[in-house]
């Protein structure tokens, strides 16, 4: 943890923001150090903010699922996902999957299924149960599995198999 990263982390805790521009400037440094110190709320917020200022590219790609995968960066890693995703024909002839985890693979299934399917959010309701249901939950997004979570009061700290399972309960 780098020490300029100090004040962003006591700020959060004492009044629980940090300004947008330093999560920005510092969103990897503040996702290590809030994963360190177990800091939840900055490290979804600065995942959004590396997210928001990060373009997904070729050469980055595998750097950012590796990353977001150890982690436990869901977001991120369904950002990246979604560009392997969207981008599978040219990245097979110029990146190395030597590295990609097997579990991985699912994410990358499920996000090519849900462009297919064009997968919405109602899909995951069952309105003659009132219950969500495992299979539709499972095509949304992380962001919208977040909002769900936040809506039923649930914390949303987590993979996205832990929020699709305290969802369909």
């Amino acid at each position: 943890c780098q020490s300029q990263n100090f004040p962003s982390l006591t700020l959060s805790c004492v009044r629980g923001i940090v300004p947008k521009d330093a999560l920005m400037a510092h969103a990897k440094d503040i996702i290590d150090a809030s994963n360190k110190y177990s800091i939840v709320n900055l490290k979804l917020e600065a995942e959004e903010a590396y997210v928001d200022s990060t373009e997904i590219t070729i050469d980055n790609v595998m750097d950012n699922l590796l990353y977001a995968d150890a982690m436990n960066l869901v977001l991120l890693k369904e950002v990246a996902v979604e560009f392997l995703a969207d981008n599978g024909e040219e990245l097979l002839t110029s990146v190395s999957f030597n590295d990609l985890p097997g579990h991985v693979v699912k994410d990358v299934l499920v996000a090519t299924t849900r462009k297919k399917k064009k997968a919405v959010p109602e899909m995951a309701y069952d309105y003659e149960t009132c219950t969500f249901c495992a299979h539709g939950l499972s095509l949304m997004s992380v962001s919208d599995l977040r909002r769900k979570m936040y809506e039923m009061d649930y914390d949303a700290d987590g993979s996205r198999e832990a929020m699709i399972d305290a969802l369909s309960k």
